[in-house]
Order: C-alpha cells, then sequence, then structure tokens
C-alpha cells in the first residue's frame, strides 16, 4: 500500500518529513490512515521507504503484534519474616 506522510514518521530506520511517499502492508497503512500520520497516495513518484511484511511485524509496527509491559505500579512480593 502506497501512502504519504501527514505527519514525520520514524519508518525503516529513518524519518520521513511531512509529504514523503512509502510503501507498507496493508494493515499498517490502514492504521496509519485511521490514526491520522498518513494518507493514500495515488502519484507515481519513488518510495522513500519499502517495508515488507517482515520490516512491519519485526518492527513492532502493528499493534496485533505488540505485547503489553508489565505493569510498573505492581510491587514485587514482600519477603516473609525469616527468610
Amino acid at each position: 500500500m502506497k501512502l504519504k506522510t501527514l505527519k514525520p514518521l520514524y519508518l525503516g530506520g529513518q524519518t520521513l518529513v511531512e509529504g514523503k511517499s512509502f510503501e507498507t502492508i496493508e494493515q499498517h497503512g490502514r492504521e496509519l490512515i485511521q490514526k491520522g500520520y498518513a494518507e493514500p497516495d495515488a502519484g507515481d513518484g519513488e518510495s522513500a521507504v519499502v517495508l515488507g511484511e517482515e520490516d512491519a511485524a519485526g518492527a513492532g509496527v502493528l499493534t496485533s503484534d505488540l505485547v503489553a509491559a508489565p505493569s510498573k505500579t505492581e510491587k514485587p512480593p514482600k519477603p516473609k519474616k525469616g527468610e
């Protein structure tokens, strides 16, 4: 899916400024459009970055691939007396 940035984005190891074209997989593209970070690009210009499925999933850019971190508010159990 070919898109154009609406806001600066860090993709493929580089920061793309507003208006730069890039390609990504369909799911990642839909997420970026929904969040207002990109819009479809019908232009014939060359893409600054091309992300494949392995790149998008491996870099953790898909929300479905993200794993929640443990809560920082949870406290470890206190040791019992005599231990």
